[in-house]
């Protein structure tokens, strides 16, 4: 028998809540990316990572959350906005992944500014993924030789 103080996620009438993380960390990747790959839209101050852990989304690694306009604006905030990373998913992958994942969700983040999110449909973000992760592995590259040169 299964000792429910022990495992409580089997209980059948238990949900599970959805526990959120901040994650310094991701915030320190996520400039290090806008900075490599000169996303000068994109305030890095002003994005923030969080790790969720127990989220039941079967396909989702990672999701960006924007704040409406109306909202900024009743609150007198600048826009800003959040990366979601599924942490039991996110943090097995290799860092290669993490960064093209960290690109994709920078990519949802319009011109603007805005608070607003784009679409998938907007652009291509398969496409605009792998250039910029090409660029940004040359740059790391290149940023690792010289470092050795030293």
């Amino acid at each position: 028998m299964i000792n429910l103080k022990i495992f409580p996620e089997f209980r059948l009438d238990v949900k599970m809540r959805i526990r959120y993380v901040q994650a310094p960390d991701l915030d320190e990747r996520v400039k290090r990316i806008v900075e490599l790959l000169d996303l000068s839209h994109i305030d890095p101050d002003r994005v923030k990572c969080v790790r969720s852990y127990g989220t039941n989304a079967p396909k989702t690694i990672a999701r960006i959350h924007g704040i409406s306009k109306a909202f900024l604006t009743g609150v007198g905030m600048k826009p800003h906005y959040v990366i979601e990373f599924i942490a039991e998913k996110f943090d097995k992958l290799p860092d290669d992944e993490k960064d093209e994942i960290i690109i994709h969700e920078l990519l949802h983040i319009p011109k603007t500014f805005s608070g607003s999110l784009l679409d998938h449909g907007r652009i291509d973000f398969d496409g605009e993924v792998k250039v910029l992760h090409k660029i940004l592995k040359r740059k790391l590259s290149r940023e690792a030789s010289q470092n050795s040169s030293r």
